[in-house]
């Protein structure tokens, strides 16, 4: 009984993590929207769809999806429970946690870039936000997929998943562990990773299920997340976990224009602020504060 659910909790994310789960339901859709809709569009030779960077986003969004509903579906008619076993029930109850989770995560990375700035290795300034006719689908896409969907997914995988199953069999703070330790291993795959980056990841993990456990809500760390990323990408028009707007051909899309300068361990290089040691300071802050929480009643 304690080590059943920790190995069917791992399995999922290694099938979710391997890019097969969503294989056949994305085949399968882009085949549909392909014959339908002309999208994506073809290669001359009409033998090989054109990937491009609007289409990679799209793709990102569907395996969303996909993981998303495996993990939910695997909840209720494997593990035979509901979503409020998760603690992500949806009621009245859920706007507090999520508010505090958005406001934590917003305060986070404004500590963070302040942090940057006051060391001379960021500077801002107002960006000539240019959203073409051609590149609007492609934003409301990463909007999606960084800021809404993609927090949600994860958290559901991660401390929905992963650490209540592990929850079951060995406690709170062995979950807290091997939550932390998937959760980062799940991002050595993205770009311009580094080892400060991977740390931090972990910790971000420790932070989230601190405030999960104390505030007794799965919301709380799907508002961080989602206020976490779209500050970054959005607002800031800086690189999360790797991943860029210029990645995506939608580089003028942010309300500032940043430029980092100087050492990586302060800037994060190309893995962008997450990893800076400059988040590791304030994510460990963030422990502390939530860890100081009174624990709400079940």
């Amino acid at each position: 009984m304690r080590v059943w659910p920790t190995v069917r909790a791992l399995t999922l994310h290694a099938l979710d993590w391997s890019g097969w789960a969503a294989f056949l339901p994305t085949l399968a859709i882009l085949a549909i929207t392909s014959h339908t809709f002309g999208w994506p569009t073809l290669s001359v030779d009409h033998e090989h769809m054109l990937i491009t960077p609007e289409v990679r986003i799209w793709l990102t969004v569907i395996a969303e999806l996909t993981s998303l509903s495996m993990f939910i579906l695997s909840w209720r008619f494997i593990e035979h429970k509901t979503l409020r076993d998760m603690l992500l029930a949806h009621s009245y109850a859920m706007w507090r946690p999520l508010l505090v989770g958005l406001f934590m995560g917003a305060s986070g990375i404004a500590l963070v870039t302040l942090g940057m700035m006051a060391s001379g290795c960021l500077r801002l300034a107002w960006g000539n936000v240019v959203i073409s006719r051609h590149a609007a689908l492609s934003v409301v896409g990463l909007v999606i997929s960084s800021s809404l969907l993609g927090p949600i997914t994860e958290e559901t995988e991660s401390r929905g998943y992963l650490f209540q199953n592990v929850f079951r069999g060995w406690g709170a703070t062995i979950a807290t562990i091997i939550t932390a330790l998937v959760f980062a291993a799940r991002h050595l795959q993205n770009p311009n990773v580094s080892a400060l980056g991977i740390i931090n990841i972990a910790l971000f993990s420790i932070g989230l299920t601190v405030g999960m456990l104390r505030l007794r809500s799965l919301w709380y760390t799907i508002g961080w997340h989602a206020a976490w990323n779209f500050c970054l990408v959005f607002i800031l028009g800086l690189p999360t976990s790797g991943y860029s707007l210029a990645g995506f051909d939608i580089a003028r899309a942010s309300l500032f224009s940043s430029v980092s300068s100087g050492n990586e361990w302060l800037t994060g290089g190309g893995f962008g602020p997450e990893g800076s040691i400059l988040a590791s300071v304030v994510i460990l802050l963030q422990i502390i504060i939530m860890w100081r929480i009174p624990v709400k009643a079940s």
